[in-house]
């Protein structure tokens, strides 16, 4: 049986994040993925934010640390992020104006701005300066000028590579199928297939939405959390379009980018087609409908702009209360886990690996993760 003496499972960002930053302080792991590289949730077409605006509370800090880390990442990893800083305004209009809405701003802006995530209230004019053709409806926004996007696969691939060349092992399509710990505190991990092995520090499940499959199977622990797949659409912009800074809706689920092939891309949130059976997602006409009508009635120039993809075969895991778990198992504390990114755990990524890493290494939980426990939802072990 071979030995190592960390082993994270799940090659998404989160997990190829983490091998780094253990490889970086000098730790011997071994990252292991079911199937390929950004083959899950981290994976797919377009780009997606990172973003530290809009986020709950809670979150901030760790956004406010990812916000430091992103634009040093492709220098640090050697390889493109496709990370760009293009600010993000978060729009409201006539049809929430008053507490819900205008009146918000700036409680909203000074709770941003109180966990040092720079942002301000931007009133029509400015709007039409920064984003021209803007509906008219539209009145105000929060501007938080550091956040921006980066290409999920491409992020993915340069932390693995990255910690390759530290000394980490990449093993792809090496499925974990059960974490077994052992009398002198570490865990032995058997896989589908070949031989087992054998973590003498500690393992860190990072494996989306095979993580909840791994912790009951392996500890009968039972995590209240749901899969979704995101439904996102790509259309053509008439000549001329610029978008400027990303574009999101506080009433509607609409978020706007543009891809690098000058594309736009529509998310926000509202899941496809979902089969639970096979695990599989698929675009929901009724959802595609929706996207062009919020979009249209935001900036209409994009009103009747030509369907050039619609993708949902990437599933993520959500928690009731929309903020991801990052905790130890209940009484297993070398078993460290991450889940329940609720499909914007993305931007969080170099600062969750830095945090997981320390934690792991250093024995103490970082003030950064302490909002993401398990017993907030009431998760314990029948075991």
């Amino acid at each position: 049986m071979r030995s190592v003496e960390y082993a994270v499972v799940g090659g998404g960002a989160m997990g190829a994040a983490t091998a780094w930053h253990l490889a970086r302080r000098g730790a011997e792991v071994v990252l292991l993925e079911a199937a390929e590289l950004a083959s899950g949730a981290s994976g797919g077409p377009g780009r997606r934010g990172v973003r530290a605006g809009g986020r709950d509370l809670r979150e901030l800090p760790l956004a406010r640390r990812a916000l430091d880390l992103w634009p040093e990442l492709d220098s640090a990893l050697g390889a493109p992020t496709g990370y760009r800083r293009n600010g993000l305004l978060s729009l409201y209009d006539v049809e929430v104006a008053g507490v819900s809405g205008r009146q918000s701003l700036p409680a909203r802006a000074q709770a941003q701005q109180a966990a040092g995530i720079p942002c301000g209230v931007v009133e029509r004019e400015e709007l039409d300066e920064r984003q021209p053709g803007l509906a008219e409806d539209i009145r105000c926004a929060l501007f938080t000028p550091e956040d921006g996007t980066a290409d999920h696969p491409a992020t993915t691939r340069a932390f693995a590579k990255a910690a390759g060349e530290l000394g980490a092992r990449v093993l792809e399509h090496t499925e974990v199928t059960e974490l077994v710990p052992q009398p002198d505190g570490a865990v032995v991990l058997r896989p589908a297939e070949g031989d087992a092995l054998r973590a003498t520090r500690g393992v860190i499940v990072l494996a989306n939405r095979s993580t909840p499959r791994l912790l009951a199977d392996s500890f009968g622990l039972s995590l209240p959390l749901w899969e979704k797949a995101t439904q996102v659409t790509f259309v053509a912009p008439p000549p001329g379009f610029s978008l400027n800074h990303q574009v999101g809706h506080t009433r509607r689920s609409l978020s706007v980018k543009m891809t690098d092939e000058g594309h736009v891309m529509l998310s926000g949130g509202r899941p496809g087609g979902w089969d639970p059976g096979t695990g599989v997602g698929r675009p929901d006409p009724d959802v595609l409908r929706a996207s062009l009508a919020d979009v249209a009635a935001t900036i209409p120039a994009l009103a009747g702009a030509e369907v050039l993809a619609v993708d949902a075969g990437r599933a993520d895991t959500s928690t009731i209360d929309l903020i991801p778990v990052v905790d130890t198992v209940p009484g297993f504390d070398r078993v460290f886990v991450g889940t329940g990114w609720s499909g914007h755990g993305f931007a969080l990524v170099p600062a969750v690996g830095e945090a997981l890493t320390t934690w792991a290494l250093d024995g103490e939980r970082p003030d950064t993760l302490r909002p993401f426990t398990f017993d907030r939802l009431g998760v314990g072990s029948r075991r």
